[in-house]
């Protein structure tokens, strides 16, 4: 179990930002993810990827949805010792994914209202920006799964991402 007085570390969020730009860069949205493990003392990287909706061509590839999936096949069913570190809030579908795999916290940086926000006002018609507007906390609490959730981690340098343009030519 993650105890209720954990501290997301600034370098694992920072992963994510890098994966993030990595999905921008091949056309995708740049929305990355990592998950990390507690083992004593110590907080170590299990799986980091950045999201392949528009790539893959499937609506649901949440990169919160394969990282978790990806973990559960190596480690098992149930991750309480394991956080989930995304650059943006999951969606409901990906905080119920977190509620079946038992995840033990979770550390995101833009709200899903900063998602829909941000699609309202500069969406286009590749780059939607939608959001459910369900909180992940909202989920966790129905799907009666008590953990630390820390959202706003890293807000500014996450919000950065939804203009992310890539410098690859």
């Amino acid at each position: 179990m993650i105890p209720a007085s954990y501290k997301p570390k600034k370098k694992f969020m920072e992963l994510a930002i890098s994966e993030a730009k990595l999905a921008g860069d091949r056309g995708d949205y740049p929305i990355g993810a990592v998950i990390t493990r507690l083992v004593g003392k110590r907080e170590v990287v299990i799986s980091s990827a950045g999201n392949r909706v528009k790539t893959s061509g499937s609506s649901i590839k949440h990169v919160e949805l394969e990282t978790l999936k990806y973990v559960c096949s190596g480690y098992g069913r149930y991750l309480p010792d394991f956080v989930l570190y995304s650059t943006h809030e999951p969606c409901a579908m990906c905080a119920g994914a977190c509620v079946w795999s038992r995840i033990g916290a979770v550390v995101y940086g833009v709200s899903q209202e900063d998602i829909a926000a941000y699609g309202r006002k500069c969406g286009t018609e590749d780059y939607k920006w939608r959001a459910c507007l369900i909180s992940c906390k909202f989920v966790f609490r129905k799907g009666n799964h008590r953990i630390p959730v820390i959202g706003g981690f890293l807000r500014k340098e996450c919000q950065k991402l939804f203009s992310y343009k890539t410098t690859r030519k």
